[in-house]
This record gives structure tokens, sequence and C-alpha cells, in this order.
């Protein structure tokens, strides 16, 4: 399947590509709990024979907000990145470019895709591009002391239409990318791991070789190769006392840059339910059976929901299994009661899945499994009794729709509570 992978032209296909070569590619991460501030560095030469105004787009995670942007040209020229509205920005890089100056702009193109327009490229120019953003991580969802951290470096076709003209090229061996992550927790690391690559580490310290006083809530990681970018980098860290309360202080000093001393507190709570269990739930599983599903993912998929499906309570349980691609189908216009037969029939019917629905028109599956709930196929009024159901995407999520996908489940679930 052909990816885009670090910095591409685009709209020029190979062989501009070709004349704008990626010499460098490189992310620093520096983590303080369940936050993070990270620099992406970018560095590409130019062979084009005339000036280019050229444009890129890369991945960053889905919840990093960009906080500083600047292009550096033959390590003298700097263009500094200021904030701006959308179309006050555009028109004065337009107005950079028309008066032969060299202009970047950096646009958000969807949630993980950005794009960077640079504008009168001279030939025989090296450019460096540094973005820095900050995010919060995510726990892992295996256990509560486990944080998973995800640097994309590609960013894999998706059904629909995507939000800029994006190419698509195949792998380039000489795409690799460096990764180093200094860790600062609260408590003691009790472990760090890559799912995705083999990594260096070193607990302790912030620095490859160790240091200094050792520090069990310090570490730093590293790759162990430069990674090709082909494939997400995810390391998974896990410390003591990550599922309680907690703050954290990050003091900026003077002698650091600061006008004054400056201190940053960040309270983290982490919230605790003890809910009542529900005399009646109802599952809908909405299963993903496009052609990006094909091969091992499809059989993947077959082997969680027959998991989940026996993971179900025995009691007061209703579900209801949907099948999405291009079109949606059900195996039930409405779900049916827990029982050995209705699983039976379910089990056989999982069984038979094959990535055979075409495109991912998630959204359209979504309002459906919505609209079969059994308190709308029942017309039921009645607040109080009001059957909870929850709905579980089983999905690759190649797909551009997100935010028309979101906004209706966000509508939907408004009205339920209706």
């Amino acid at each position: 399947m052909p990816i885009i992978v670090g910095i591409f032209p685009v709209g020029s296909g190979w062989t501009l590509r070709e004349e704008y070569p990626l010499v460098r590619s490189k992310c620093n991460y520096s983590i303080a709990d369940v936050y993070s501030i990270a620099e992406v560095v970018q560095d590409y030469y130019s062979n084009a024979p005339i000036n280019r105004d050229v444009e890129y787009v890369f991945p960053l995670p889905p919840s990093a907000a960009v906080c500083s942007f600047k292009a550096v040209i033959d390590d003298e020229k700097v263009i500094k990145g200021v904030i701006k509205e959308k179309l006050e920005a555009k028109k004065a890089y337009e107005q950079a470019v028309a008066q032969g100056k060299t202009a970047g702009l950096l646009q958000q193109e969807h949630a993980d895709v950005f794009r960077v327009s640079l504008g009168n490229i001279k030939p025989k120019t090296k450019i460096s591009v540094h973005i820095s953003f900050v995010s919060i991580i995510p726990h892992d969802g295996s256990s509560p002391q486990t944080l998973r951290i995800t640097m994309p470096t590609a960013i894999a076709p998706r059904y629909g239409s995507a939000p800029t003209n994006i190419p698509w090229f195949p792998n380039n061996a000489q795409n690799r990318f460096d990764l180093s992550v200094s860790v600062q927790m609260n408590k003691p690391i009790t472990s760090i791991s890559s799912p995705s690559h083999p990594i260096g580490l070193t607990l302790g310290c912030h620095q490859r070789e160790l240091s200094g006083d050792y520090e069990l809530s310090k570490a730093f990681v590293y790759l162990g190769d430069s990674a090709m970018l082909d494939k997400d980098i995810v390391i998974v860290i896990s410390a003591q006392g990550m599922d309680t309360p907690r703050c954290s202080v990050e003091r900026w000093l003077k002698n650091e840059g600061a006008e004054e001393t400056t201190d940053a507190y960040a309270l983290t709570l982490v919230p605790k339910f003890e809910l009542p269990a529900l005399p009646n739930q109802e599952y809908i599983f909405l299963v993903d059976r496009s052609g990006s599903m094909g091969g091992g993912r499809i059989i993947a998929v077959k082997a969680a929901l027959q998991i989940l499906l026996r993971s179900l309570p025995s009691r007061g349980t209703s579900f209801n299994i949907v099948s999405f691609g291009s079109r949606y189908s059900s195996l039930w216009p409405t779900s049916q009661a827990y029982s050995a037969e209705s699983m039976e029939q379910a089990s056989k019917h999982v069984d038979g899945f094959e990535a055979n629905y075409g495109g991912t028109e998630l959204r359209s599956a979504i309002e459906f499994a919505f609209n079969s709930r059994q308190d709308i196929k029942a017309g039921s009024n009645d607040k109080t009794d009001k059957t909870p159901t929850s709905v579980f995407v089983l999905t690759d999520g190649e797909a551009w729709d997100l935010d028309g996908i979101i906004n209706s489940i966000n509508l939907n679930c408004g009205n339920a509570k209706k």
C-alpha cells in the first residue's frame, strides 16, 4: 500500500519529490507525568533548477497542539511562525511570495495532518523545518499505571476525500526517523517498552549515558536504530502512582530566558466511580468489513468479536452486530436477548465475515446503529424505563470523515438523553 512519509512536495508527483530529498527527520520528546512537549525537525535540500513554491504534508498525534514553527534556510535565514487568523495568514504568505521573499505557512488540514507551504525556495538550498507541539499522553488502556506514546511517522491512505492534495508514494529506504524521549515521572518508573520498534533505554537520568545521581523517576529512551518512516512509533511507560491524584510543578528561571521566574502547576485528578449494577444493557457491535480490512485485520476482528460476545453479561443483556463498508447490514433488525440460541447464531455469523463491503462509510452505519436501538424501535418515551446502550466500533480507522462521525455521535447521544 502506498504511504506518505516525512515531508513531500504536493501536486507535482515523483519529479518534484526527487528535487527535494529528505535529508534527516528527528523528534525529541520531553515528558513530565502525562504532559509532553516535542520538537520535530525535518531537513531537506533543494535540487530544483529554478525557484519553486512547494507544499508539504506531515502527521502529528491527533491530540497535539502546535505551539511554534520556524523554517531555517541555509542555517542563516530564519522564518518564525506567528499565529494569525487563517485567511489573514494566507494573505500575508501570498504577499510575501509575490514580493520574491522566501516565506512559510503552516496549516492544520485535519486532526492529525498538517501542511507546510514554502514559497520561493531557491536552488541548492538547505531547508530545516522545526515544529514544536504539546499534548496530553493517554493511558494505555491495559492498566491505569501505564501511558502510551504514539508518534506517527506516516499518513496512510484513507477512504473518502482528503482535506488536502496528498501524493501517495511508496516507502523509500532513505527515509529514516530518529526519536529520543526524556521521561520524568512523579514516582518510580517500573517499565518502558515498545511494541513497534527496538529501543534503547537508560534508567535513572535524562541522557543516553548514565551520569549524575540515579533517580528512579527518570529515564531516557531512544530508537535502537533509525526507524523507517512506514509505521507509527509506540512507546509504553509504566510508573507507580499513575492512578492517584497528583500535582506537577515546572519552573522557568530567569537564566533560562524568562523575564521573571515563573511556576506552572498541573493538577491531575483520576476519577474513580462506584456505579450501581445495571438491570438491563444493550450492546451493538459495528464491524468494519471494508476492503482495507482484508488479510490479517479481518481475522483479528473476528477473533476479538468472538471474545467480546462471550464476555457479555448473561442476564438482562441484548445485543446486535452491524457490518459496514460502502453499505451496512445487521444480524437482526434490532437487538436480541442474550441466550444460547442467539449466541450460536451470532458466532456463526461472525465466522463468515469477509472484507467485502467496499469503502469505509462509518457515519451512516453509526446512525443506523443508534436508530436500531430497542428503545427507538419500541417507541418508548419513558426516561425511567430506557435501556442503556453501548456501541463498540471495530475498525482500522482509515477514513477522513472524522469530524462528521464525531458530530453524528454527539447528536445521537444528546438525543438519547432527552
